[in-house]
């Protein structure tokens, strides 16, 4: 009775030492790895330079409208586009009446005026750019 405690304690033991012997012989040595090897490259930024001709600025604008649009409507995107004198892309909704869009325009162009050209369509109430997407 009295080696009792200490034969469950020895179990205890032993199981605890494979474990932490099963972690060990599981875990990767990091040594390998080059401290001079750059990160992988980030593939979204890649895709949004390789369709972003040089010479152009894109932005993400958010617009909110004063009555239902067929905001991703190609002849929609049309009327906005020759409003903006830039290309404009749908990129998709934020709520019933708000959505993003893309503008590219020439790099050395204001952001200033093609917002305001924008805001002028009838359907339009308020044109701001997306704060939250990342910078390009």
């Amino acid at each position: 009775m009295t080696g009792e405690p200490i034969l469950k304690a020895t179990r205890r033991l032993l199981l605890v030492l494979a474990s932490v012997s099963g972690l060990l012989a599981c875990a990767k040595d990091t040594s390998e790895w080059s401290v001079g090897v750059p990160p992988p490259p980030n593939v979204a930024d890649l895709a949004e330079k390789a369709a972003s001709p040089s010479g152009l600025a894109t932005l993400r604008v958010i617009v909110q409208f004063n009555q239902p649009v067929a905001a991703s409507d190609p002849a929609f995107l049309k009327t906005m586009q020759d409003h903006a004198q830039a290309r404009v892309r749908y990129i998709g909704p934020i709520s019933g009446d708000t959505h993003v869009y893309s503008l590219q325009l020439p790099a050395d162009q204001s952001t200033a005026p093609v917002l305001q050209r924008l805001a002028t369509l009838p359907t339009v109430t308020r044109v701001e750019l997306d704060q939250k997407a990342k910078a390009q």
